[in-house]
């Protein structure tokens, strides 16, 4: 009873998380965040989250929605690796199906697996969750009365109790018709044969239940092969498919979930040595085949390729399972030593294959993660209870970032929360995974896959796609829908009159917010169509109609609103960009925008002010320095042609100090990280050329105009 209460609580912290991390975001709605748009996305999103773990925890309690909930399950895993391998080896085309690269640290082959996912790392790690789950529930199957004797024996026993359970009922049937017979036949003829027909019915039955209990059997004898193939097929796919995104993160976190679970269930470490060594070492031969290929065979030989592997993990699997149920304890050790060298070969397999990536040292995807991780910890400090709101870092990471690195991802799921909801909603969300790991302490066959999620996402981005959200919130209802004791109910316990309606009345409530963000996320994936059925207008008033039109749908859409801004007059621009700014008042493209507008409006007091705030929420952008230059010339320029010799000396000192900084960016940029490619351009050489001639005329202006004594 104990545990079972725990187990209920722990379900009700899952299920309150998102509500709370709701919560938070919604205080940074009303606060102002960073973003509006993105901010509201976080919300949407958590939204969905919670009400996708309230119906699949609400629907484990019953038999036929429990088992929807597990096929959805399976089916989405081989939605998922399925749609990823056929194409390799059928000559398929699915866009960004295979991700390709040139640096010798990120793929030895040059292509890595992607899958729908597009991103091979997280593709690796959702492969890894699957595959484990898969492992440890064939694993813990070893040991249980499932095995294929032990049913065929149960079998043979239900139909010899079917067949003396109809005997019986023919018996007492015969009888009574014996006795009651006379009552009705009055010849002496139909008495003397009436002895006969019991006997004859008897047989003809016996005959019929014997033809229909071999027919049972039969049956029955075929069901435990059935299962135990419907078992080890997804294995191997899953196993090739990780093996192939060359996701060392991945590989790594599937090994620390394994250890950490047999260090648990340590009886399931034979068990997890049979299951795995077939799929293994079959996945490892089909890796090395492809891998020397570059991911690219012709349709015919990848799919007998693909075809034999396959059978042969299959088969293979299935002659061990039923060689450890059908020998001796003595003759196991061997089936132990044959799996172990399954394992060592397709371990030995791979890693001779990724030798040269494994020790060549840190690769550079190690070092740029260190220098995102010092500058998003650097931002977490400055606001560290509450954090800024939705798209933190993908908004001010062009403005804090020490080196010209790409990544507009922190690549660690708990940074990034940090980032958004500060230590309070990281608090939030380690209790929700805390909750989650005690409500799965007991199905080994999901913790491993939960902790694969848990420990990949210290080291990638997996928490921005959606779907590993779900999946985690999948595992407990899976969990739940595996026990044999009813699911406890969501409804208050205590009888009163305000009790017996609170759960209508926050059941309402719940319905009413989530119909809200549902219309809103309507209304922005209508202005998402309008925008980008605007590149294809065929004329330009026609794209601005489109833009519009977008605007009127989703006003917080950013990159709308910089596209509308380039096409309509300035008056208009500049309250278009104005507007953007109060929702989005750190956007590196809103403040640039600004900072062009006032350049080309000749305003040099406002220009030099929006270019220096553009600067500083793009650090690293050698394009738009050397925009600010030439723009800053310009200026200087024109004053000096109408006279104004003053403002055009004090035009051309500020562009010199400017001028001092972007060299000074150039020498702390030179080496490695340097992504962005900045540098110094020709064509800020030249403006600064002209600036520092211009700078000169302050002599002249001095001696027109001496000081007073």
């Amino acid at each position: 009873m104990g545990s079972r209460a725990n187990n209920e609580a722990m379900i009700y912290i899952v299920l309150l998380a998102p509500i709370v991390i709701l919560c938070l975001y919604g205080i940074h709605w009303l606060r102002g965040p960073l973003s509006a748009q993105a901010n509201f996305d976080e919300m949407w999103r958590w939204a969905l989250y919670g009400s996708f773990a309230l119906i699949a925890y609400s629907s484990a309690g019953s038999k036929g929605a429990a088992r929807l909930l597990r096929a959805s399950w399976h089916g989405l895993g081989v939605t998922l690796c399925l749609s990823a391998l056929l194409p390799l080896c059928t000559g398929l085309t699915l866009a960004f199906n295979v991700a390709y690269t040139s640096a010798p640290d990120v793929s030895v082959t040059g292509a890595r697996l992607a899958g729908l996912l597009q991103y091979p790392n997280t593709f690796g790690a959702v492969m890894a969750v699957f595959l484990l789950e898969r492992l440890f529930a064939v694993a813990g199957g070893y040991g249980s009365a499932g095995s294929g004797a032990a049913l065929q024996r149960g079998s043979r026993l239900f139909s010899h109790a079917v067949k003396l359970l109809r005997q019986q009922r023919l018996f007492s049937y015969a009888s009574k018709l014996r006795c009651q017979l006379p009552l009705f036949l009055h010849a002496t003829r139909l008495l003397r044969k009436l002895p006969l027909f019991p006997h004859a019915a008897k047989l003809q039955c016996q005959q019929r239940l014997f033809s229909y209990a071999a027919k049972l059997q039969r049956q029955l004898s075929l069901f435990p092969y059935a299962a135990r193939l419907l078992r080890q097929l997804p294995l191997f796919p899953y196993a090739a498919a990780l093996l192939l995104s060359e996701s060392r993160g991945a590989w790594l976190a599937a090994a620390c979930a394994c250890a950490a679970v047999l260090a648990l269930k340590r009886r399931l470490i034979a068990p997890l040595l049979l299951t795995g060594a077939a799929p293994v070492a079959c996945a490892a031969l089909f890796y090395r085949q492809l891998a020397a290929a570059g991911l690219a065979v012709k349709p015919l030989p990848g799919l007998l390729l693909l075809a034999g592997c396959w059978a042969g993990a299959v088969l293979a699997g299935l002659w061990l399972e039923r060689r450890w149920h059908s020998t001796a304890q003595r003759s196991r050790a061997a089936l132990l030593a044959l799996a172990a060298a399954g394992w060592t070969a397709g371990g030995t397999a791979v890693l001779t294959y990724m030798i040269a990536r494994i020790t060549t040292g840190p690769s550079s995807t190690v070092a740029a993660r260190g220098l995102l991780y010092r500058d998003a910890l650097r931002l977490a400090g400055e606001a560290p209870w509450l954090g800024r709101g939705g798209g933190t870092w993908r908004n001010m990471y062009l403005a804090i970032q020490s080196r010209p690195y790409v990544g507009s991802q922190t690549h660690n799921g708990y940074l990034d929360l940090l980032l958004n909801l500060g230590g309070v909603g990281l608090a939030v969300v380690l209790v929700l995974l805390l909750a989650t790991a005690c409500s799965l302490r007991a199905t080994p066959h999901l913790l491993a896959p939960f902790l694969v999620l848990v420990l990949h996402s210290a080291v990638d981005f997996d928490w921005s796609y959606g779907m590993v959200w779900l999946l985690l919130f999948w595992l407990p209802a899976l969990a739940v829908s595996s026990r044999e004791e009813p699911v406890a109910s969501l409804r208050p316990t205590l009888y009163s009159p305000i009790r017996r309606h609170s759960g209508w009345i926050a059941g309402g409530l719940v319905c009413s917010l989530f119909l809200m963000l549902g219309l809103s996320s309507f209304r922005a994936d209508r202005g998402a169509l309008l925008y980008r059925a605007a590149f294809y207008a065929p004329s330009p008033a026609e794209k601005v109609r489109l833009l519009e039109q977008s605007m009127n749908w989703n006003p917080r859409s950013t990159e709308t609103r910089l596209e509308l801004s380039r096409l309509v007059p300035d008056r208009q621009r500049e309250a278009l960009l104005r507007t953007g700014l109060r929702e989005s008042p750190y956007h590196a493209g809103l403040n640039w925008e600004m900072a062009e507008l006032y350049m080309e409006k000749n305003q040099p007091e406002a220009a030099v002010y929006w270019i220096r705030k553009a600067l500083r929420s793009d650090t690293y952008n050698y394009f738009k320095w050397t925009k600010a230059m030439e723009g800053i010339w310009e200026l200087g320029r024109n004053k000096f042609q109408t006279g104004d010799k003053e403002d055009a000396v004090r035009i051309a000192a500020i562009g010199m100090e400017l001028l001092q900084q972007y060299r000074f960016l150039e020498l702390h940029s030179e080496g490695k990280g340097n992504d962005r490619h900045f540098r110094m351009t020709e064509r800020a050489e030249v403006a600064g050329q002209k600036l520092q001639w211009l700078a000169t005329k302050r002599q002249q202006v001095a001696r027109k105009n001496p000081p007073n004594p």
